[in-house]
């Protein structure tokens, strides 16, 4: 599977760079980014269009990370309540069975049954069945 994996990768990686040098033209090309809020206007000076894409990436990867920190503490936060559990559930398990020793222990053994104890108990006639 973890051969899978990067063989998946790396075909993406490829894929990925013959799309940049079939249009190296068009990420060559420097252009400027203009912002218009209408009490605000930004021009950023001319930069390659490939940078502006790097960028975009970088913030979309950034604020795909921020975002998933919070599921990630909370999954943090089960795992450790989940084994705190376990761990006082082996305790008591390890208690129980001390107990269980212990009361193994302390029990008398039982007589030996003699022969004549285990032989034929007598017949009784079945109840509701008078002679």
């Amino acid at each position: 599977m973890k051969k899978l994996k990067y063989a998946f990768w790396l075909l993406i990686v490829v894929l990925a760079a013959v799309v940049v040098f079939q249009n190296k033209g068009f990420f060559i090309v420097e252009r400027s980014f203009k912002l218009n809020l209408y009490f605000f206007k930004y021009a950023s000076p001319e930069l390659p269009t490939a940078l502006y894409y790097f960028a975009v990436f970088l913030i979309g990867f950034l604020l795909c990370y921020f975002l998933s920190l919070s599921a990630k503490f909370k999954t943090r936060k089960t795992v450790r309540q989940l084994h705190e559990q376990a761990a006082a559930k082996d305790k008591k398990i390890a208690e129980l069975e001390s107990e269980l020793a212990a009361a193994q222990a302390q029990t008398v053994p039982a007589e030996p049954v003699s022969q004549q104890d285990v032989s034929d108990p007598p017949e009784t006639p079945p109840a509701g069945t008078e002679k």
